[in-house]
């Protein structure tokens, strides 16, 4: 008998019981941690998941307007979007404008074309064209116009242009669509994906007060070091980093997106130094190399103009060359009547002098709270140019530009290669 008065058999029963219940219990914890972790994972993912489909419906008058557009031949509209329904700026639009605006434009017969189409359009190719044609493009390569988009164009048969950086996908991973969303877009037939940029910021450090200019539209000021004095970037360093910046894209994308081909980019925005720049050398320089390398290149909004732009490529369609593109930038306050008003006086080419007054109603439509959102390229950060290194999560923040180290060596790029 056991000490307690137990058979030795009762006391291996027992032990028995005692292991299976340790199991049980093991079992259980590893299954509720499993759950815990799937669950964060699942939460983790399920910010960058695509938005359901939303539909709106017009009122009877905005029906009849749009219905009765204008019908136009030989010229195509480009609209340019950068957030919906991301950070509020003047840039982001409401999913729910959005959704007007592309309903609208389902309402009044427009025909949003592909990449190639568009790029035929510009050497004069009208043939293919279909009534009402227009492009969509969505600059940035922005994680919540992904999700916001895809699935009301989806449901509209539309077509769209997704206009990314590369360099953004590990270094602003919250902010940009990764290689696998680029790569469902470009699959999907619906979607062009073309290179805005490669990597860093939009904008570079101008002169020793920290003013700052255009990336592609001035020379790069760095600060003085250890009692040395800052200096200007040569015009020759320019156009390697530029040049660099651009060959680097190409062939990112390249490897990343089966099928991608460099028919387009956009100038980050859209300033190629035609306003101010440090040196008078760039603007022709950066527009003669993009029209050599790319089909289509596309500047920012033609109405964004001022007094004194010497290097300005004028009016609504670049007459100067058949290479730039300017669009029509959708900002948060361009309702339906100030999109249907700047769309009329494109189709039927009224002076750019009346249609600011398209421009003027969008002044009296409400405006959402600014915040402190932005592009995905503004912070206080390190200037440094070069292509991106991987970061891991830890390292990626929701709301703030990182600006990672690390520098790689550009891969030859041939002329307009396929």
């Amino acid at each position: 008998m056991g000490k307690a008065g137990r058979s030795p058999a009762a006391v291996r029963a027992s032990l028995r019981r005692t292991a299976l219940h340790g199991i049980v219990g093991w079992a259980v914890l590893v299954s509720l941690v499993a759950s815990f972790f799937a669950a964060r994972i699942h939460s983790a993912q399920s910010y960058r998941d695509p938005m359901p489909d939303l539909t709106v419906s017009l009122t009877h008058a905005q029906a009849r307007a749009w219905k009765s557009f204008p019908m136009y031949t030989r010229t195509v509209p480009v609209l340019e979007y950068h957030g919906v329904s991301g950070p509020p700026n003047s840039l982001t639009i409401s999913r729910r404008l959005f959704v007007e605006q592309m309903t609208a434009l389902k309402v009044g017969g427009f025909h949003p074309i592909s990449m190639a189409q568009y790029v035929a359009f510009t050497r004069g190719d009208y043939q293919g064209l279909p009534t009402r044609p227009i492009l969509l493009t969505f600059d940035d390569g922005r994680l919540d116009a992904y999700r916001s988009a895809l699935n009301v164009l989806k449901g509209l048969g539309f077509h769209a242009v997704d206009i990314v950086v590369p360099g953004w996908v590990t270094s602003n991973h919250r902010f940009s669509q990764d290689y696998q969303e680029m790569q469902q877009l470009a699959a999907g037939g619906k979607w062009d994906v073309e290179a805005h940029f490669g990597y860093g910021h939009e904008w570079v450090q101008v002169n020793k007060a920290g003013q700052l200019g255009g990336a592609f539209g001035d020379l790069e000021y760095f600060p003085g070091v250890k009692g040395k004095p800052g200096h200007l970037e040569t015009f020759a360093h320019f156009k390697r980093r530029f040049t660099a910046n651009m060959r680097w894209a190409v062939e990112d994308l390249r490897q990343h997106v089966p099928g991608y081909q460099p028919l387009a980019m956009a100038i980050p925005r859209g300033d190629y130094g035609q306003g101010y720049t440090n040196d008078r050398h760039i603007p022709k320089f950066v527009i003669s190399w993009l029209d050599k390398h790319f089909a289509v290149v596309f500047g920012g909004d033609y109405l964004a103009r001022s007094k004194g732009r010497p290097f300005q490529i004028g009016g609504r369609f670049g007459r100067r060359t058949t290479r730039i593109s300017y669009r029509l930038t959708m900002m948060q306050r361009d309702v339906l009547p100030v999109l249907y008003c700047r769309l009329r006086d494109y189709a039927t080419r009224t002076p750019l002098w009346k249609e600011y007054r398209c421009k003027r109603r969008a002044k009296k439509a409400p405006q959402v709270n600014m915040g402190g959102g932005n592009d995905g390229d503004e912070s206080a950060g390190s200037q440094r140019s070069g292509p991106p290194a991987v970061l891991g999560a830890a390292d990626l923040s929701p709301s703030r530009w990182i600006e990672p180290a690390g520098t790689r060596p550009p891969l030859e790029w041939s002329p307009r290669s396929g």
